[in-house]
């Protein structure tokens, strides 16, 4: 009967364990489903001031940094229609829009931010920026915001609301003309 006992014991244990997991489970479902009914990370949670009007919506919230390494949010563009371009020296496509881009930043500046992530290091990013011409602003994704921001494939490029909404991620190549398009029927211009 010993043996019997002894073989028990560790089943028992087993069972045990699994029961507290799936409490835990449980209590994490429970949880999760609480902070979303009461909208918790929606889109719809914003910073307003206090006239009421929204300021930053949960894209201005987000954190990348400068060619030098500085901290920055997207918040500094909040109110302003946004496209954001991720790009790398790497990426053939990404090379080959970036004049279209900067002829957009050109053309279309006093109507649209154009801002340009990095998804590799300042030195490649800075010397591409460089060797292209550019002079819209341009930053550092070393914090996977392509991914958060629905990317899938390089280029990505995101447009985002005044508001700070994701209206559009769209990935491949963008030409001029597409950027003006997107951009016009997208922010309503």
């Amino acid at each position: 009967m010993g043996a019997v006992t002894a073989t028990a014991e560790p089943t028992q244990r087993r069972a045990r364990w699994r029961w507290w997991t799936l409490i835990a489970l449980g209590a994490y479902v429970i949880g999760a489903v609480v902070f979303l009914a009461v909208g918790g990370g929606s889109p719809d949670s914003r910073v307003a001031d206090p006239s009421g009007s929204v300021l930053i919506g949960p894209v201005h919230e987000i954190e990348y940094e400068t060619l030098d390494g500085e901290p920055a949010t997207l918040t500094r563009y909040a109110g302003r229609p946004l496209v954001i371009n991720f790009f790398a020296s790497w990426c053939a496509p990404c090379v080959e829009e970036m004049p279209d881009f900067e002829r957009f930043h050109q053309e279309q500046g006093d109507r649209y931010v154009v801002l340009g992530l990095a998804v590799e290091g300042a030195r490649p990013a800075r010397d591409l920026v460089a060797e292209v011409g550019v002079t819209y602003a341009i930053g550092l994704d070393q914090r996977d915001i392509l991914v958060e921001l629905g990317g899938v494939a390089m280029p990505t490029t995101v447009f985002v609301s005044a508001n700070g909404d994701l209206l559009d991620s769209h990935s491949g190549i963008l030409q001029y003309d597409d950027i003006v398009s997107r951009a016009e029927e997208l922010f309503g211009s």
